[in-house]
């Protein structure tokens, strides 16, 4: 089916006219009760989708590579697949903030997100959002219910990331009129948000009730429209893109998993272009309320980013595989006790799946089960066989020799 907005500028009002009519009233076409009014235009449009071949593939496709996913994942070890999830949700932060022209770094955040697990007592930037994502990933949020649950949400992700005079400035939203320029940087205005404050909160309420109670849609293509429709509410001044983003994660762990819904902010920030024309081009009059372009733009980035996690895991597990055949050779390891290849294999699992920043003798001991004496005493024979490295100091970070697994 070739998208309305494509054929736009092919036909003369009248003909353009009888080809949307049509297509509004398939018996196939599903009608969604939410609207829109393109800017600088007096009709408003209901918007609607055709479910065709093309969707229903996307969303098998995604279905199928994010059961590969969870096979590949549950077969590696606990500690790779701990540390995995770090590095997921590390990428995942520093797209939703590069999006958005928040300047951060990964290495920031992993910090950040290290010393929340480790329950350090220090103030964090970004803590807020952090533990908005962990409570995603331990599937402790709950779905927003009312206006006032997605207004929690934006404070959380955006916390402290707001210059003041964007803030919201109504009872729960905006009270003024906000625009979207186009990402070019030409200043062209290219959206005006939903205002006032009323209109906003009845619009925020019909996307809850679409995104909760819609079930005869399925909940993937629900999240496309509800992304979508978020973006053209546009309820705060500044912060929409992360609180959006947030909260189509948050439903798509339902779809997918925890761990696959990491994958949207990464994918939006790679195909960031391509992203955001969905949106431009879903608002503009050309589209006419046809929301097939967008949903099919959302599921493939999804799709083309789960490909690629799921490449870097089953490559990172290979790798280790290898690593664990070196460590069962290792000579230096024959005649000591197994505890020895145990931590070895630990770090092991850390430099390929964390970068290979280390772990501490008290990450050691709970993940082996052993005392912190105990694992001081094997890191330091291991350092005297050379066959590990440590760096810092309160605490200190023990990984593999550079270039072990090289040799």
């Amino acid at each position: 089916m070739r998208h309305i907005y494509k054929i736009y500028h092919e036909k003369s009002n009248s003909e353009l006219k009888e080809v949307y009519q049509q297509r509004f009233n398939y018996d196939s076409t599903v009608q969604l009760g939410l609207h829109i009014k393109p800017m600088s235009q007096p009709n408003k449009y209901e918007l609607y989708y055709v479910p065709t071949n093309q969707l229903l593939n996307l969303i098998n496709d995604i279905h199928f590579v994010s059961n590969e996913f969870q096979k590949t994942f549950e077969k590696i070890p606990q500690v790779a697949q701990n540390q995995f999830i770090n590095e997921c949700l590390v990428e995942e932060l520093f797209n939703t903030n590069d999006l958005e022209g928040i300047r951060s770094s990964r290495e920031e955040i992993a910090r950040s997100t290290r010393e929340i697990q480790l329950k350090v007592n220090t103030k964090k930037r970004f803590e807020s959002m952090i533990k908005s994502y962990m409570g995603l990933l331990s599937n402790e949020i709950k779905f927003p219910r009312t206006p006032e649950d997605i207004r929690k949400i934006y404070d959380n992700i955006t916390n402290g990331e707001i210059d003041q005079k964007e803030l919201p400035d109504g009872d729960i939203f905006r009270k003024e009129t906000t625009f979207v320029q186009k990402k070019s940087g030409s200043g062209k205005i290219i959206h005006q948000g939903i205002t006032p404050e009323k209109d906003v909160i009845t619009a925020i309420e019909q996307l809850i009730n679409f995104m909760n109670n819609q079930k005869e849609i399925p909940l993937i293509i629900r999240v496309a429209i509800g992304h979508y429709f978020y973006g053209y509410i546009h309820p705060f001044y500044d912060g929409n893109g992360r609180t959006s983003r947030f909260i189509s994660s948050l439903y798509l762990s339902d779809v997918l998993g925890e761990i696959c819904t990491l994958s949207l902010s990464r994918g939006c920030n790679t195909y960031r272009n391509k992203y955001l024309e969905a949106f431009e081009i879903t608002n503009s009059i050309r589209s006419c309320g046809e929301m097939n372009y967008f949903i099919e733009c959302f599921l493939e980035i999804i799709l083309s980013t789960l490909n690629q996690m799921h490449g870097e895991l089953k490559e990172k597990n290979q790798l280790l595989n290898l690593a664990n055949d070196k460590l069962l050779e290792e000579p230096l390891l024959k005649e000591k006790d197994l505890l020895f290849r145990n931590t070895m294999f630990v770090l092991a699992q850390n430099l390929f799946f964390d970068s290979g920043n280390g772990l501490t003798i008290k990450d050691l001991a709970e993940i082996s089960g052993k005392s912190e004496l105990t694992m001081r005493k094997i890191t330091s024979k291991l350092l005297e066989l050379a066959l590990i490295e440590k760096r810092g100091e309160r605490p200190a970070y023990y990984h593999i020799r550079s270039k072990y697994f090289e040799g």
